[in-house]
């Protein structure tokens, strides 16, 4: 799989594949490379089905680590796929769902959603700096994000020209979607996003309200599910967030 140059440039002597993760679009694995010092590292490898993906998300990922924002380094590129370097840590979905499950109020998550404003406020600023138009994230769905020793953005080839307001917009309907769909506590945690992160990103309610709701009937058509839009306005957490 890996070409030569790969190789020579990062001194490896062997590759040994450690695990494969979940993907719609591309194959990323985490491999196990020994250097000519003896010395192992952990890199993921990200193959893509397009080259012309590939080589967007290395340009969009060297402008934003040049930056100093919290993401992925890049240790080789090729023409298909990317080796990154690997980071520890737990993906907000997987978060979410353990705050939710154990109950948090929201003194005990507001750290985290700080840390998700302060990063939003830094990537919109680098965007509008090195691209024009000015990129939104695109793709906010909780996976691509992970908490570690930093909160960092990870999959960046999505990215679009657009406004801000429907990458939040996007990123409440998700919270609100994920199993169980619509709980109080999901409701209060959007109400919280809609608090405490969209005043830090200069933002109001009611853009990124229309964008959530639009996201809510993509999902329906999607997902061939019932109305998504009707369901938010059932429950009674719906009040919380208007």
């Amino acid at each position: 799989m890996f070409e030569p140059a790969f190789y020579q440039k990062c001194g490896i002597k062997a590759a040994q594949l450690l695990r494969r993760f979940d993907s719609k679009n591309n194959k990323v694995a985490l491999f196990s490379f020994l250097k000519e010092e003896n010395r192992e590292e952990s890199w993921i490898v990200k193959k893509y089905q397009d080259p012309d993906r590939c080589q967007k998300e290395a340009e969009i990922l060297g402008v934003l680590d040049t930056a100093g924002l919290a993401v992925p380094k890049i240790m080789y590129i090729a023409a298909d796929y990317l080796v990154l370097e690997y980071l520890e840590g737990v993906t907000f979905l997987e978060w979410l769902e353990n705050a939710e499950k154990a109950g948090w109020a929201r003194e005990q998550y507001l750290a985290c959603l700080h840390d998700f404003a302060h990063w939003f406020k830094a990537f919109y600023r680098v965007s509008a700096e090195n691209f024009s138009p000015g990129l939104i994230f695109g793709d906010v769905n909780l996976r691509n994000f992970l908490l570690g020793e930093q909160f960092y953005g990870l999959d960046f080839e999505d990215c679009r020209p657009g406004l801000p307001a429907e990458d939040l917009g996007c990123f409440c309907a998700y919270i609100l979607t994920y199993d169980p769909a619509f709980t109080w506590w999901k409701y209060q945690f959007v109400a919280a996003v809609k608090e405490e992160v969209l005043p830090k990103l200069g933002l109001d309610w009611r853009p990124v309200f229309c964008e959530l709701q639009k996201e809510l009937e993509r999902m329906s058509r999607r997902r061939k599910r019932k109305n998504l839009p009707a369901e938010l306005r059932r429950h009674s957490g719906f009040n919380l967030i208007l």
